[in-house]
């Protein structure tokens, strides 16, 4: 299966869509025989309606137990509770909801206002939108699982992190693909990691396709920094070559980066976007 990508500043198209259903339909192999309960005549899109409206956007936390199984409510609150701690004006709203078996999936967009730390990144006052699919797997008419997939992209330009000429300079082709890493790299490591960085920017620079890259630091928490790296290639079949030959360097090198990232602490996301 092709890795996600999320469309810059136009909705989000069907084909993310069926990815995501399909990855939804991983997260869980074993499907119990649903029980009868109050939510039972409920169906599991009215859930998920009813979820955005009474806790994300009313911010009813006692409500959830409505909407979340108790084995998973925990973990749903801890992953939402940052943002709207972050940004307590925030509004959703459902642009499309579909329901596939026991999965269901919104394409919604929020605005809010930044207004206290989130993700390390202290309040910027800016307001900002954001579109997003999230993914909610049902068992029993209630919540079991979630996924949410942001247009990180645009969220960290907004809020200044990425610089907005970076963007706009490098957007002019309909093929290109940003290629953005976020690491946690602990104080004591980032040596280690700058010079592993530092190495891997050369070698890429001189592939074929590449087009534009840039490094973005974050250096407010003593302890740890927060480093987003951005590659733009020509297009899909170039990053796909350029990993093919870095892959082969590091193999010369001896170097395996889940090795290294293990061993200085360092955690790792990433992300493919290109514009439709």
């Amino acid at each position: 299966m092709k890795q996600k990508h999320i469309m810059i500043h136009k909705h989000i198209n069907f084909l993310i869509l069926l990815l995501c259903i399909t990855a939804a339909k991983t997260l869980y192999s074993q499907i119990k025989t649903p029980t009868h309960n109050a939510m039972a005549t409920i169906s599991n899109k009215e859930v998920v309606t009813g979820m955005y409206q009474t806790y994300l956007n009313q911010k009813h936390t006692g409500a959830l137990e409505q909407y979340i199984d108790l084995s998973y409510l925990e973990t749903f609150k801890n992953m939402n509770q940052p943002l709207l701690s972050a940004f307590p004006d925030i509004r959703f709203t459902i642009k499309e909801i579909f329901e596939d078996g026991n999965n269901v999936v919104t394409i919604y967009d929020w605005e809010g206002s930044h207004l206290g730390e989130y993700q390390k990144i202290p309040a910027t006052h800016k307001k900002v939108t954001v579109q997003g699919v999230s993914i909610y797997e049902f068992e029993n008419s209630k919540i079991i699982n979630s996924k949410a997939i942001p247009d990180k992209l645009s969220f960290f330009t907004q809020l200044g992190i990425i610089p907005t000429d970076f963007i706009s300079k490098y957007t002019a082709k309909k093929d290109w693909v940003y290629f953005v890493d976020e690491f946690e790299v602990p104080a004591k490591s980032y040596e280690e990691f700058k010079s592993k960085l530092d190495y891997n920017r050369k070698l890429i620079q001189k592939l074929k396709g590449f087009v534009k890259d840039e490094v973005i630091i974050n250096t407010d928490q003593s302890d740890r920094f927060t480093i987003m790296t951005i590659a733009i290639w020509e297009n899909r079949q170039s990053l796909a070559e350029a990993k093919k030959t870095v892959q082969r360097e590091y193999e010369s090198i001896h170097f395996n980066p889940a090795v290294f990232n293990e061993k200085f602490n360092i955690r790792m996301k990433r992300n493919i976007f290109s514009l439709d």
